[in-house]
């Protein structure tokens, strides 16, 4: 009896043990519980996700993200790459609660046997449980008490969402590594590919990273990878999940990464202006977290031509200055392998993308010969070596390969002029192209929309324009003898010069904005009145506030080449106002637009039941003259027939444009336009105090820039001649003397006047007051007094 009296108490004793325990554990359980994250916040998934910039073309240009990340509903997952990863991962996953217990035993089990051997602990997570860890929890420590929390949260999760459901939160949050989170930028990242045009194999490989992505990486760990690819297709098809035949297949299937072409490298400029713009009107957090979808109205064809154009010009102008020297030196007295070792360890310049180091190995006579890092033996150009004349043996030179392909490198250096390129449709102020400098890895800042720099003489289309809109004809005849300006007070009198200080007579007003003649300007500006000429150029956007000084209206004010292109195309596109963009419309993630550049609406009374498209209302505000901005640009097209831009008359297009170069030629430029598109072009040094050289101006430096720019990109435009206005009658006459047209038909011209203009009568009329008044007013008391800078042309 007392043995079953001490047996009874020894079951009694292990009753309250056990009691206690229970009582322990669920305790626990409970503590745990209430310090657990809300799970039900999971119904409400709204995952980071990147905004993509794209194109016209389809193409991407860039996208933004914290993390790089494309949602896809579960819906749109193919099942095969589902089934990768549950094979993968979890294959009890549409079976168990969200706890694996059969995987707890074996990973226990396993786990003692490697007690002492210093592997790391295995884990049993199922999906569910890392949804918990990534969602939840966010710990990635290896530690019994958080398995336990992960295993409370999964059985609550599984409550609330079903296996579709966690399967997508799952698959579009992992880390799959080379910056992808979820499987549709990983096959994106991997394979240029959307999720359901990946191949079987490419699946095994991406369910493959789930645990440990970097181990795997598929170039640096090649084989590796191949191996875990192996593993994740053997283990579908032990789970049923594919036949022997699939297996095999994907098996023999070719590894391969696909590096993706994208058009920023040559649009980087245009990607970071799109940055800073959608920083300032949605946020850094909305631009890198909520996948807005941009696009863009960049066209990578002229884009790639203003960047091809903008690089050869500045490249053109540095080799002016002379050759700066090797960038390294290393000996010659070795085996090419190990030069070409040594010559890859030199560090490149900055802006140098696209060129190759090279040493000079040996100098024959005319003869110079370089080994490049690419191991390649050739020849430096003879007009190179020239150029070159202190290169020596052991010089480390940037090189780039020659076109005519004879063995010849062109001898290379990273400019040290500036510039910047803009193409913009004129109709719409859509930026085409842009490219605010040689190279966005050499300097970041955008010369294109930050440069303030003098305009000189591409402000006088201003001052004409202003001119036509007061009284002034194509054929008015100007004095354009010298002129001075009494400046009032101890400022003194400014003597405005023309180009190389020539002196004229009287001419015509064409003839005054196609030779740029700065006395004639000066004239014109007077009487015209400066404070009209200012409400002009701020009509048009050049300044926001132009101070009245005479001065400006030669160009000695300053604004960005952005301002300026935009303005020009407000001429091009006969006075109509509007705004550059680089966007047509930004949506959600969701797909809803919440922005579009064009807020034309559509004409409802036109459309399909008239068989004809949609048209859309003009509600541009016209912001001058139909009539004297068709005459301005009349006038620019001489100029690029009989002035500063004929360089460019053998170019198959109607184009209007003028040059423009600022004080001791430390700024110069060229505005060009066609009917379709608006070219501007600036060049200049960074340190405003330097000079591009005596010579050098808008006709010889920032011109050629445009015309290489037209030459590449005539195969993308239309050529068509610019449209006559209503109010606008063209007739014959002399472009020597405005007047009735001579017998000399080479100098017979069709000139624009305005319906009530007699062109015989307003010649006669203002060549008169050419004669007297303005003689008069020359030496009149000026009423600037302040004091403009002198020697712009």
């Amino acid at each position: 009896m007392k043995i079953l009296r001490w047996i009874g108490y020894a079951l009694c004793l292990l009753i309250v043990i056990a009691g206690i325990g229970v009582a322990t554990l669920f305790l626990v359980l409970y503590m745990l519980s209430s310090e657990l994250p809300d799970h039900n916040s999971l119904r409400k998934y709204s995952p980071d996700v990147a905004s993509r910039v794209f194109l016209q073309d389809g193409s991407k240009l860039c996208e933004y993200a914290t993390e790089k990340r494309y949602f896809i509903p579960i819906d749109r997952i193919p099942k095969r790459l589902i089934n990768a990863f549950v094979s993968a991962e979890d294959k009890h996953f549409f079976e168990h609660a969200g706890v694996d217990f059969f995987r707890i035993m074996r990973s226990a089990i396993k786990n003692l046997e490697n007690i002492g051997t210093g592997k790391r602990p295995q884990g049993a997570s199922t999906i569910t449980q890392q949804v918990a860890r990534l969602f939840l929890i966010k710990n990635n420590e290896v530690s019994y008490l958080r398995k336990v929390k992960e295993a409370i949260l999964s059985f609550r999760i599984e409550s609330v969402l079903s296996k579709q459901q966690i399967l997508e939160l799952y698959l579009n949050q992992i880390y799959l590594g080379m910056g992808s989170y979820g499987v549709a930028a990983a096959a994106k990242i991997y394979f240029d590919k959307t999720a359901d045009e990946l191949t079987l194999s490419e699946c095994s490989y991406l369910a493959s990273l789930a645990k440990g992505a970097n181990n795997y990486h598929p170039l640096r760990h090649r084989k590796a990878a191949i191996a875990r690819r192996n593993w994740a297709i053997q283990r579908q098809l032990e789970d049923g999940f594919i036949t022997s035949k699939e297996a095999n297949q994907a098996l023999e299937e070719e590894f391969k990464v696909v590096q993706q072409d994208t058009p920023e490298e040559t649009a980087e400029y245009f990607s970071e202006e799109i940055r800073k713009y959608l920083i300032e009107k949605f946020s850094f957090e909305s631009l890198n977290k909520e996948g807005l979808i941009v696009r863009a109205t960049l066209d990578t064809r002229l884009q790639a031509c203003a960047y091809d154009a903008l690089r050869s010009g500045l490249e053109k102008v540095d080799r002016s200055f002379g050759w700066r020297g090797a960038i390294s030196k290393t000996s010659v007295d070795k085996s090419s392998g190990e030069i070409v070792e040594e010559l890859r360890k030199i560090e490149l310049p900055r802006g140098s993308e696209g060129f190759l180091r090279a040493v000079v190995v040996s100098i024959k006579d005319k003869n110079v010969t370089i080994l490049t890092e690419n191991g390649e033996l050739g020849k430096i150009s003879e007009t190179d070596r020239k150029w070159a004349q202190k290169i020596k043996i052991g010089d480390v030179v940037l090189v780039s390969e020659s076109s005519n392909r004879n063995g010849d490198f062109l001898l290379k250096q990273v400019p040290i002029p500036q510039g910047a390129i803009i193409v913009m449709e004129a109709n719409t102020g859509r930026i085409l192209a842009m490219q605010g400098g040689y190279s966005f890895k050499q300097s970041e800042f955008n010369r294109a929309t930050q440069a303030m720099r003098q305009i000189g003489s591409t402000f006088k289309s201003f001052v004409y324009l202003a001119g036509l809109e007061n009284g002034f004809a194509p054929n008015t005849i100007i004095d354009a003898s010298p002129v001075e300006v009494d400046l009032g007070g101890k400022l003194g009198v400014w003597k405005p010069r023309n180009y190389h200080g020539r002196v004229l007579d009287k001419i015509t007003f064409r003839q005054a904005i196609e030779k740029s003649i700065n006395t004639a300007t000066i004239r014109i500006a007077q009487e015209v009145g400066l404070d009209k000429i200012a409400r002009i150029a701020e009509k048009f956007g050049i300044f926001d506030s132009m101070p009245e000084l005479i001065s400006y209206a030669l160009g000695a004010g300053e604004t960005t080449l952005l301002r300026l292109t935009t303005a020009y195309a407000m001429l091009a596109n006969g006075g109509k106002r509007i705004s550059p963009t680089m966007i047509d419309y930004i949506q959600d993630k969701r797909g809803n637009t919440i922005f579009r550049a064009d807020e034309r609406p559509f004409d409802s009374s036109m459309g399909l039941a008239d068989e004809l498209p949609p048209k859309l209302n003009d509600n541009r505000q016209q912001i001058l003259s139909e009539q004297s901005v068709y005459q301005i640009t009349s006038l620019l097209e001489g100029v690029m027939r009989r002035g500063s831009g004929a360089g460019a008359s053998f170019l198959n297009f109607p184009i209007a444009g003028k040059t423009g170069t600022s004080n001791e030629s430390r700024d110069v430029w060229f505005i060009g336009y066609t009917p379709d598109i608006v070219v501007g072009v600036f060049v200049g040094f960074d340190d405003h105090s330097k000079s591009l050289g005596k010579e050098a101006n808008g006709a010889n430096t920032a011109l050629p820039i445009f015309i290489d720019f037209m030459v590449k990109a005539q195969k993308y435009l239309s050529p068509k001649p610019f449209r006559v206005p209503r109010g606008i009658k063209l007739r014959k006459i002399d472009a020597e003397t405005g007047g009735a047209p001579s017998t000399k038909e080479r100098n017979v011209i069709l000139e624009a006047f305005k319906e009530d203009e007699d062109f015989e009568q307003q010649n006669l009329i203002r060549e008169k007051r050419s004669i007297s008044n303005l003689l008069d007013e020359e030496n009149s008391e000026s009423t600037d007094r302040i004091k403009p800078i002198p020697g712009i042309y």
